[in-house]
């Protein structure tokens, strides 16, 4: 550049890594005899970059005194001077890097020109086009400095003057370098001034990758930025090659030692393979291949006693037996007894061969039970008592009730998704109820099922009514949580909301009943065609729903109804569906009609359930209910209050319906004066409601005379009581 004022200050400087400062001294001869010819040329020392063969460049010719002058004797100064920036033919930002894999090429190429002469600029940019390259054109350091800073665009080079105002080509070169992200971006520094060699050792120093002095000759200036950017991608792509190859070796690595891992995997497998050869083939020999084979080992032995002869004839004597003895099959108790074999060969050896084993124990987590046949029968008795088991005991009792109505058979159901079904179903009462739990629901099934065996029943049912029946019993208390539909409409939990307030619970309870259902593990439904399957569905809501206690008398008025005026019709729908809600409904508070020890014992869980709601209701704000306001009530009040407006209403029809069942009015009407019997004896202040004893005839202890209770009054007293009823459910 001409009329530069020469910069006088050294900028502090530094060796490179990037360059070997060894080279300077035959970098600084091939400019200065470039130069030199150059200059001859051109026959002055003026600015502009010409090539060694003419002194015209991109339509401009070199004047007089060495100054470059445009034919169409346009400005020397491009767009008048301007500060601004040009840039020519700009590829988006992700075309410009020189992509993996891909031949160094101009085109790929992004270079930052940055010159504070126009005619500078514009010389080097025609020059930079003819050789394909992208270049972006700014006036000043601060405009190259702001572009590279912004990350907008990314450059491969920096091509810049040294001598420039505020920022000079050195200062931009020391930002680059001192930058974490650019500071491999490679820099070429141009000067024309007297110490271009000073600026070229500089330049070196402080990390620039090449000099060019002016006048610039273009093959020169190709050839410099060829080396340069060649230099750097042959760099990358070493960097590249070593990358990749130290991936490679990592994964040669890891397979070798996956291999060892299989290769020690085959070893033991192979060991196990020769370990369960020997099992199974001493599994599969019989009983009478193995004396066989052990007998005719000891005939062969000649070093016996003098009684050689004796021990021979007894041994071909029972060799004689066994062999026509059928005693053929294989041992397989020796291999599911074995540790090795895996627990799903086991479950197909025990299902498909053994003898010894039923079809219960297939799944090994289902309980368990050895119980006599007599047992088994006591499950259709009325005084069954269910306290003097545990769930795992009773669990298979509900097996035995499906296996007795030939349900596995007639709807293909595997005994191994029973098992899970009712496992679930026993997972899903919540074991912190007093009353609402899986005792509850075993005993409404169990007084259910009595019904049908004993009481006879099932004569007016089919066998889908009997699966839809014993499901629903099963399940229609499903995760009660223990406080009843007034109280989730009060408190507007999340089951009300779901369910508008409509049935909530027992809502609830349908609803995880088809959901474990649809669980393949669990799904005993899977033998049903669409039309068993729809019919057992809306049977099974249809029950569920029953035992909302908000329709209690209206059940019990539409069956008597029917049953004074129509006798049932088992090939109707409507009909088996009504006797079928009315026999879960009386399995659902058979309690009152239980022997009285069974009758006490469920009595005071369930008034434990009604305290306990009132309580948090107190708590809560919530209305109290007034027949579980224990401040109010007792738990023979409780109970001989159920028995008059809600019970007895119902077994009498059952005692109509069903005439094996007339005994048990006797029951209920027995029931009924001990919990009058207790209620004089809390009045004669013998007895504490918190700390309730069972007594076998409480009548004894009362010194006063017994009130008559009227069987006919609590008969009629169903009209006047549905509000009373509809607060239990």
């Amino acid at each position: 550049m001409n009329n530069k004022q020469e910069e006088t200050d050294h900028l502090p400087v530094s060796t490179s890594p990037k360059n070997d400062p060894n080279s300077l001294k035959s970098m600084i001869n091939e400019i200065e005899n470039i130069g030199n010819s150059i200059t001859k040329e051109m026959n002055g020392k003026g600015n502009g970059i010409t090539s060694p063969n003419t002194s015209t460049t991109n339509g401009h010719h070199n004047n007089s005194n060495g100054n470059i002058v445009n034919n169409n004797n346009s400005s020397s100064r491009t767009n008048g001077g301007s500060t601004g920036e040009k840039s020519i033919n700009q590829p988006s930002p992700s075309t410009h890097k020189v992509s993996e894999g891909e031949e160094y090429s101009p085109s790929k190429v992004r270079i930052l020109v940055v010159d504070d002469d126009d005619v500078q600029r514009k010389v080097l940019e025609n020059l930079l086009k003819k050789f394909h390259y992208n270049v972006t054109l700014v006036s000043n350091g601060e405009i190259a400095w702001d572009n590279i800073s912004s990350g907008q665009q990314k450059y491969d080079l920096v091509l810049t003057d040294v001598m420039m105002p505020h920022i000079t080509g050195f200062d931009l070169l020391q930002r680059i370098n001192d930058h974490p992200i650019y500071k491999n971006i490679p820099v070429i520094l141009m000067s024309g001034t007297a110490v271009d060699y000073k600026y070229a050792n500089d330049t070196i120093k402080i990390g620039g990758q090449d000099f060019l002095t002016k006048p610039i000759a273009k093959e020169l200036l190709k050839k410099k930025i060829d080396t340069v950017l060649q230099s750097i991608w042959q760099r990358k792509k070493e960097e590249e090659y070593k990358a990749s190859l130290a991936q490679e070796r990592e994964k040669g690595t890891r397979l070798a030692k996956e291999m060892e891992l299989k290769e020690h995997e085959i070893e033991e497998l192979t060991k196990k393979v020769s370990k369960m050869s020997t099992i199974s083939k001493e599994a599969m020999e019989s009983p009478l291949v193995s004396v066989t084979r052990n007998i005719e080992g000891l005939l062969k032995q000649s070093t016996w006693s003098s009684h050689e002869s004796e021990i021979k004839e007894k041994l071909t004597s029972i060799l004689k037996e066994l062999s026509s003895s059928n005693i053929y099959r294989p041992s397989f108790e020796k291999l599911i007894k074995n540790d090795s074999v895996d627990p799903v060969t086991k479950s197909f050896l025990v299902s498909e061969f053994s003898s010894t084993t039923s079809r219960r124990n297939s799944i090994p987590t289902f309980p368990q039970t050895n119980y006599t046949k007599d047992t088994k029968e006591g499950i259709k008795g009325w005084d069954f008592d269910v306290f003097k088991y545990s769930e795992d005991d009773l669990m298979p009792f509900l097996v035995d009730m499906f296996e007795n109505f030939q349900l596995l058979e007639i709807f293909k159901i595997p005994i191994e998704k029973l098992q899970r079904f009712i496992m679930t179903v026993n997972a899903l009462y919540r074991k912190n109820n007093r009353y609402h739990n899986f005792m509850h629901a075993f005993d409404v099934t169990q007084i259910v099922y009595t019904f049908l065996t004993s009481f006879n029943a099932v004569q007016y049912l089919t066998h889908l009514d009997v699966l839809a029946l014993l499901i629903s019993c099963m399940c229609h208390d499903l995760n009660h949580p223990g406080f009843n539909n007034t109280f989730q409409v009060n408190a507007q939990t999340e089951l009300s909301l779901e369910y508008n307030d409509i049935s909530v619970l027992e809502n609830h309870h349908a609803m995880l009943t088809f959901k474990i259902l649809r669980n393949s593990e669990c799904n005993i439904l899977e033998g049903l065609n669409e039309d068993q399957y729809k019919e057992l569905r809306r049977s099974v809501v249809q029950l569920i729903l029953a035992t909302d206690m908000q329709s209690h008398f209206e059940y019990i008025n539409k069956f008597q109804h029917h049953l004074n005026n129509l006798p049932f019709d088992r090939n109707k729908k409507e009909d088996r569906q009504m006797i079928l809600n009315f026999l879960i409904k009386c399995g659902d508070i058979s309690n009152i009609a239980r022997p009285w020890h069974l009758n006490f014992e469920w009595s005071l869980r369930v008034s434990d359930e009604f305290f306990q709601q009132s309580h948090y209701e107190t708590i809560c704000g919530y209305p109290v209910t007034p027949f579980m306001d224990k401040t109010k009530t007792t738990r023979a009040r409780i109970a001989a209050d159920f028995i008059d407006f809600v019970a007895s209403p119902l077994f009498q029809c059952m005692a109509k319906f069903l005439g094996e069942s007339k005994f048990l009015l006797k029951v209920i009407s027995q029931n009924r004066e001990n919990w009058q019997a207790y209620m004089e004896l809390q009045k004669e202040g013998k007895l504490n409601d918190d700390e309730l004893q069972y007594y076998e005839n409480p009548a004894l202890l009362v010194n006063s005379k017994l009130p008559k209770i009227d069987e006919e009054a609590s008969k009629n007293s169903n009209s006047s009581t549905t509000t009373t009823s509809s607060s239990s459910s």
